[in-house]
């Protein structure tokens, strides 16, 4: 059955090779344990808004074939911009003519903030945000966006049938679809267009498609359809939502299988002590990655809203600090956490783990101090 869920430089890692890809869906519901190796609130009332000039044409390549020319080219991997999900919402925003920049969307959506680590195993979906706790609902509310989130497996036929045909009319009124594992290995991407032998046109993360349109060579594992447009929080509100989500992220124990904030690095740390085989590699490497972007954009974030915050402003100026900080204590210790292409058929010697957990440590005292200047914005 189709599962819907309505809802109205930077560090450089090429060492850990392409490998280091987030999963996109692994934590939802409808595809717990899915592979991964390879790779709200309610809406406010619809609002009559000023008109939005898109920089995207719809080009017709010949019978039943669509394509969307004028997105921007996705930067890729170690450009500020590792959360695959925002950066590529970022560019189909961009396209539409409401632009909201890669740091915002992380700031509002709580993705800047949070540290998420799955209890029972390890998981290369801790920084997925729609994973374990979901950020795409306050995302969209800040933004002003009604959005719908499907996920449905290609042997669904007919579910299958009824996504395909959501996808093509997005497409047809001149929207992108954010769409995950299009372009394997499994990461975000955007379905730009459609063609008569039913292939999507699409570009992602992998595969070289940074720069141009090439077809699919895997089933979404989710999408993101993109529905009416609404008027966008004022920002003031939105910066104070953002400040209360992230000290609510830090300070809250778990959600599901997942725990946050200061619980997740804790646990992240005693899972390192006990790593007893490979698998930890990978994950681990990726959520160390995505934690540096993150509280880079959390950085970003908070010393431009400082501007605007008001007397207060200058607490979020000093969180900002301490999330400075903390990415460079994150990157100096970066020679500590072991990449697959170091050790392929190895495991890493444990004083490497040791060295690691001493940094995840200071990381989370620099994750204590910022959200105390936090608190004191309220």
């Amino acid at each position: 059955m189709l599962r819907r869920l309505r809802r109205s430089n930077l560090f450089s890692f090429f060492q850990l090779g392409s490998a280091l890809t987030p999963l996109c869906v692994a934590g939802l519901a409808a595809v717990e344990g899915c592979g991964r190796r390879d790779r709200p609130p309610q809406p406010a009332q619809v609002q009559q808004l000023e008109p939005e000039r898109g920089r995207l044409s719809k080009i017709s390549e010949g019978p039943n074939s669509v394509r969307l020319d004028g997105l921007e080219p996705i930067r890729g991997f170690a450009a500020g911009r590792d959360c695959t999900f925002m950066h590529c919402l970022e560019l189909v925003l961009k396209g539409l003519g409401r632009p909201v920049e890669y740091e915002e969307l992380m700031g509002v959506s709580g993705m800047a903030f949070r540290t998420q680590v799955r209890i029972d195993r390890w998981d290369v979906g801790n920084p997925d945000p729609l994973v374990g706790e979901s950020c795409v609902e306050p995302l969209f509310a800040a933004i002003g966006w009604q959005y719908d989130v499907q996920v449905v497996r290609r042997d669904q036929m007919s579910q299958a049938a009824a996504l395909r045909g959501e996808i093509v009319k997005s497409l047809d009124k001149g929207t992108p679809v954010l769409a995950a594992n299009i372009i394997r290995p499994e990461d975000w991407g955007i379905i730009v267009g459609y063609r008569a032998d039913q292939q999507w046109l699409c570009r992602s993360y992998n595969g070289g498609a940074q720069e141009r349109d090439r077809l699919a060579n895997g089933w979404p594992t989710a999408v993101v359809l993109l529905g009416n447009r609404q008027a966008p929080r004022a920002r003031q509100e939105t910066i104070a939502a953002a400040i209360r989500r992230a000290i609510d992220l830090f300070n809250r124990r778990q959600v599901g299988k997942h725990a946050l904030g200061a619980r997740a690095f804790e646990i992240w740390s005693q899972n390192l002590r006990s790593a007893g085989d490979r698998s930890y590699i990978h994950p681990n490497a990726w959520t160390y990655v995505c934690l540096i972007d993150a509280r880079q954009a959390a950085a970003r974030y908070l010393r431009d809203a400082a501007e605007e915050f008001g007397a207060k402003g200058e607490h979020l100026s000093k969180a900002a600090a301490h999330y400075e900080r903390e990415v460079e204590a994150l990157q100096k210790g970066y020679r500590y956490v072991p990449s697959e292409r170091d050790y392929p058929d190895s495991m890493p010697p444990p004083e490497m783990r040791d060295r690691q957990i001493d940094v995840i440590l200071q990381a989370l005292g620099y994750e204590e101090l910022a959200i105390g200047e936090l608190e004191k914005a309220l």
